[in-house]
């Protein structure tokens, strides 16, 4: 009976000031009176009802009371509009530019697979330092699932692979080509991903030799199906052979690795003349290094004990490989990655990502919160002798307190739904500009039930921590001064280390940090990617031909690429014509582990480069002269890249420096796991699309290539000075070579290259105007101190202006605390932004090269604290201009 008591008198005791003021001693008395008839009549089901019904309504009195606040702070805001519409304008801004770095950056590299129940599991391997995947054979797979202990299951999958696809009904038509994944029969249950329609793949029921089967993707369904309800058992012809459609996936599910959305998926078990990849029997081939393996860890097991098990079973497994070089090394030779997510990230480089990327949200989003502080601050003192009225008549100071942050709740949240808005648009403009990609990059952007819960919450947090340390000052001083004086506030002095000063110095510093950060990638990564040709861009036409997945056998499409150089060149007036892998200057090249035969000492140290398969006179079609040795010539291309001869190869400069030091390549040898090259030229490095300049061997094209073409086919580089008559004449001889044979990807160099750039254009004016908003918010809040600082010390000025101060004096008084603050801001956010850059190169060599060229660049370092220090004093100049103007008799009336 007493416990009861004292909670029901806790519980009373919560409720509300104004409620209790009220109805406290009603409730009190009511709860006394009726606590000990209720306990004799229901016995303690009673009391507990009892207690239950207060313990509701404490927070529902609470609700209906924020209610009324929220309408009061709606009156409030209505009457300043000005002060209304900065504080959105600033709190939309950060809340916007926030979400879109959450949902566009965030989410895509750390939320798992959508519909993989085993996202949190999976793993793969990782070939280099940067993040590359490893490929190794079926046979190490096949090895690797014995490992019972170390995994749950382990599949087989390519990833963007082409097929020629033509619809049941539509064989006549021209097919079209749909990315995809070749996986073995158990790599939805590694996943763990369930069915939305029909059945996935399973090692039961799809085994070698049985009718093709394909499982789509719910995009797939949509947008190729009309969502047909039929889809189940429909034909799809994939590169001319017959498949029947079995399964869809959930929605939103494009596969591993789903930054490369994959729309459907073929097993392994389907034969080479519908998935070239298994050709040449590669399920068998030891030495074929073709297939990622997407591992699932077994309960309880960890990353690190899942390295250590599995580097003794791929360093016995490599001892039994005759057909690879012997290896000296002793460091571990397996690296594993989290793969559950769109785009697997080492855990070396994820702590500098999610650094990056909190850093960069911070201090968006603190620019904007300590800007609306600092307005806050100065309008907590305008409203002083209002807050002194409220408390000399028996309001409390947490009444008033909550009231105040109401407001600044409010103005977030309206600011939060303006944020939600700008994330919207900034994502659909990203949306438009996606780079040419062989295999095309997800680009369907949509802001999910995540973003706006992200949103939301940052507004009330947002809300609550800029709005209460003001409500805290402007609800603590004396009353009688406050009553005595008029609105304004008269401080006894210059103070230093006040809240407001705090604020407006760290707002001033991480303006800088944010305009640093941003100007050093901006700098770094526009100086990086600028490709300047030897040429006119618009004179070389692009094309690919994939002539194997349009019907052709292999040794028809050998033919037709040796061939072909002869074919266009009478077809009009083309001064050169040379063929690649891919487009030249892409970033999309592999990478590759090769040692050096003839390195001092013969060490055979592996060391990672890009590798460029290119054709016959690739570097005389793009005019550049190779620094030593020859490129590659006709009879090169005839070769067999079987391991059986030494093929020819060509570096650049970082590659040859890389393998040899400073002596000479040319007549040197490199190999990999399964072939040797001879190094018979040196060409400059050149920069891809991104702007990296890497090591990189070029290869030659060969038979095997032409019979095999790579996801993006074969790349004809055609160079002719009318590129429209080009195009036409190229048109017209594919038609006469064969009316099946489809060219793809058609264009000029310099639309490729512009499209290329396009995303990363859209980003540098992302980081760009992240720098440019912290400039602004910085001006806005100085410019709100100085008026604040006028308002405080306006007796002061009056005085000082009474007893024969000059106009010059005045001003300077003013300016002389903006312009301190300004100083210390500026050389605190100088070096916060020098040591965070380099904090974030160590930890990750992707930024390493941007941010080097950025921190040298004396027009940064210098340009950009004069630009901060320029507009801030603008800032403080203009409220500080009306001091100067003041009546000094006004002024001291109103004492």
């Amino acid at each position: 009976m007493n416990f009861a008591w004292r909670i029901y008198r806790r519980l009373a005791n919560a409720f509300p000031h104004e409620f209790k003021l009220a109805y406290g001693t009603e409730v009190t008395q009511l709860g006394k009176d009726v606590l000990e008839d209720l306990a004799r009549r229901q016995g303690f089901a009673g009391l507990i009802r009892l207690i239950a019904d207060i313990a509701i309504r404490v927070p529902l009195e609470y609700l209906s009371e924020m209610r009324g606040d929220m309408r009061y702070a709606w009156r409030a805001l209505t009457k300043s509009p000005g002060f209304a519409l900065v504080g959105i304008i600033s709190m939309g801004l950060g809340i916007g530019l926030t979400t879109n770095v959450y949902s566009s950056k965030w989410a895509v590299l750390f939320r798992d697979l959508p519909a993989a129940a085993n996202a949190k599991r999976l793993v793969m391997l990782q070939q280099s330092a940067d993040g590359d995947l490893a490929a190794v054979s079926y046979y190490y797979i096949e090895q690797f699932r014995e490992q019972k202990s170390l995994f749950s299951g382990v599949a087989a999958f390519e990833t963007s692979i082409p097929f020629n696809v033509l619809f049941q009904g539509d064989l006549n038509g021209k097919p079209q080509r749909v990315f995809g994944q070749l996986v073995s029969p158990d790599y939805f249950s590694v996943l763990g991903v369930q069915p939305q329609q029909g059945r996935l793949l399973s090692t039961e029921l799809d085994k070698p030799g049985d009718a093709p089967v394909v499982v789509i993707t719910d995009r797939f369904w949509r947008n190729h199906l009309n969502s047909s309800p039929n889809a189940l058992g429909q034909i799809l012809r994939l590169n001319g052979q017959i498949a029947t459609i079995v399964g869809i996936t959930p929605k939103n599910f494009n596969g591993a690795l789903s930054i490369n959305p994959s729309e459907l998926f073929v097993p392994i078990t389907v034969p080479a003349a519908l998935a070239p990849e298994l050709s040449n029997d590669v399920l068998h081939q030891h030495h074929a290094k073709e297939f990622l393996p997407m591992m699932c860890l077994a309960p309880g097991v960890t990353i690190d004990s899942a390295e250590a098990g599995l580097d003794a079973i791929t360093r016995r497994l490599d001892e039994q490989d005759t057909s690879s070089s012997a290896r000296v090394d002793k460091g571990r030779r397996v690296t594993l990655l989290p793969a559950g997510t769109s785009v697997p990230i080492p855990r070396k480089v994820k702590p500098a990502l999610i650094g990056f990327l909190v850093a960069l949200m911070g201090l968006v989003i603190t620019l904007a919160c300590m800007n609306l502080a600092n307005m806050l601050i100065a309008r907590g003192a305008n409203r002083r002798k209002e807050l002194a009225i409220r408390l000399a008549v028996g309001a409390s100071r947490f009444r008033l307190v909550r009231q105040m942050m109401s407001e600044g709740i409010l103005l977030s949240l309206l600011g939060g739904i303006a944020g939600f808005a700008l994330a919207y648009g900034l994502g659909v403009l990203n949306a438009h500009f996606t780079p040419p990609m062989i295999v095309p990059q997800e680009s369907d952007f949509y802001l999910d039930w995540h973003a706006g819960v992200f949103s939301f919450a940052l507004a009330i947090v947002c809300g609550i921590g800029f709005s209460l340390a003001p409500a805290l000052q402007a609800t603590r001083a004396d009353l009688t001064p406050a009553l005595k004086e008029g609105s304004a506030l008269q401080l006894p002095g210059y103070r230093r280390l006040g809240l407001r000063n705090l604020l407006m110095v760290a707002q001033v510093a991480a303006s800088l940090m944010l305009l640093l950060l941003t100007g050093f990638l901006v700098l770094g990564i526009s100086k990086q990617s600028s490709i300047q040709t030897k040429f006119d861009a618009n004179t070389m036409v692009l094309f690919s031909l994939d002539p194997v997945r349009d019907g052709f056998a292999p040794e028809k499409a050998q033919a037709l690429f040796e061939n072909l150089p002869e074919r266009l060149k009478s077809a009009g007036p083309i001064r050169s014509i040379a063929m690649a892998a891919h487009p030249p200057f892409t970033s999309e090249v592999e990478r590759s582990q090769l040692s050096a035969e003839d390195s001092p000492g013969s060490s055979q140290v592996l060391r990672s480069v890009l590798e460029e398969t290119v054709g016959a006179g690739y570097f005389a079609t793009l005019s550049e002269p190779l620094l030593a040795g020859r490129e590659f010539v006709e009879p090169d291309q005839r070769r067999r890249a079987d391991g059986s001869e030494t093929l020819p190869a060509v570096l650049n400069e970082s590659a040859a420096r890389g393998f040899f030091g400073n002596e000479s390549a040319i007549g040197k040898r490199v190999r990999d796991d399964k072939q040797f090259y001879e190094v018979v030229g040196l060409v400059r490095d050149l920069k891809d699309v991104q702007g990296f300049s890497q090591s990189i061997i070029y290869l030659p094209l060969t038979l095997r290539n032409f019979a095999r073409p790579l996801a993006g086919g074969i790349t004809i580089l055609v160079r002719s000075e009318a590129a429209k008559d080009t195009l036409d004449a190229i048109h017209n001889e594919i038609a006469l070579i064969d009316p099946n044979l489809n060219a793809f990807n058609v264009q000029t160099l310099s639309a490729y290259l512009d499209r290329s750039r396009s995303a990363l254009r859209f980003s540098l004016q992302t980081y760009g105007g992240m720098g440019v908003f912290g400039l602004l918010l910085a001006a806005i809040g100085l410019a709100g101190i100085t008026a604040y600082s006028v308002a405080q010390r306006r007796k002061e000025i009056a005085i000082r202006t009474a007893l024969g101060a000059s106009r010059a004096q005045v001003l300077g008084l003013v300016l002389r605390e903006g312009a301190a603050l300004v100083a210390v801001g500026t050389l605190l956010g100088f070096l916060g932004a020098t040591g965070l850059a380099k904090a974030v190169s160590a930890l990750a060599n992707m930024f390493v090269d941007a941010l080097r060229v950025g921190t040298n660049d004396p027009r940064l370092l210098i340009g950009a604290p004069l630009l901060l220090v320029a507009v801030a004093l603008l800032a403080c100049y203009l409220p500080a201009r009306r001091s100067v103007r003041m009546d000094p008799l006004k002024a001291l009336r109103e004492e």
